[in-house]
């Protein structure tokens, strides 16, 4: 019952015919995907080798940008919120005011800086977007 070396001896309780069947755990998709890859790594180093240049660019996501800069805002507005507590003078509402006017102040900084830097991104990318 044996084919190569591999499988059983005997079938004798196993609970199988003892015949030797391929595993079904075996996992293509990502031996594929290792392929993939590893054709692709290949292909760019071949084009760089006859001469036509190959920039890697990174398309970095905005959302996530925006919302660390957004995060930035809300930690700063948190500070502030601790220490008018930690002082005692103010009441909630006084304090709940400041914070609002950090908040829309940092906010409408923030929106500056992204329409500046939006300034810097040539013609092509911008109508992308």
């Amino acid at each position: 019952m044996s084919y190569n070396g591999i499988g059983l001896k005997t079938a004798k309780g196993s609970s199988t015919s003892g015949y030797v069947v391929k595993s079904l755990a075996d996992n293509n998709e990502k031996r594929d995907a290792k392929n993939y890859q590893s054709r692709q790594y290949r292909n760019t180093k071949e084009q760089t080798s006859v001469g036509t240049k190959v920039t890697n660019v990174r398309n970095v996501d905005n959302s996530i940008s925006q919302r660390n800069s957004k995060r930035e805002v809300e930690v700063k507005v948190s500070e502030l919120r601790d220490r008018l507590e930690d002082e005692g003078n103010d009441d909630e509402d006084v304090i709940d005011v400041k914070c609002n006017e950090l908040r829309s102040k940092l906010l409408s900084q923030m929106n500056e800086s992204q329409q500046i830097s939006n300034a810097y991104i040539p013609r092509s990318q911008r109508d992308s977007k």
